[in-house]
């Protein structure tokens, strides 16, 4: 591969352990998938289930561009309050 082409992650995706495991219901890996040209964010929790035909990981998929608007934190503005004390 040349230096000059761009890595084409399309269709991909990678998931690792996650860092944040203070809180029981954060997910236990956390990762990336790109889908036709659009980024998703992954989370994932091992199932807790004896059964043998219970699923290894259950994994929730969610648009980064959602992930963002659910998660930025939002900063008031000023108001414009004439009752300053000065």
């Amino acid at each position: 591969m040349a230096n000059n082409e761009e890595y084409d992650d399309t269709n991909k995706g990678a998931i690792w352990k996650s860092k944040f495991t203070d809180n029981p219901k954060s997910p236990q890996y956390t990762g990336h998938l790109n889908v036709d040209g659009e980024d998703y964010k992954l989370s994932a929790w091992k199932s807790k289930s004896d059964n043998p035909k219970a699923p290894v990981l259950n994994i929730q998929v969610q648009k980064v561009s959602e992930f963002e608007a659910n998660h930025s934190k939002k900063v008031e503005s000023p108001s414009d309050d004439d009752d300053v004390p000065f």
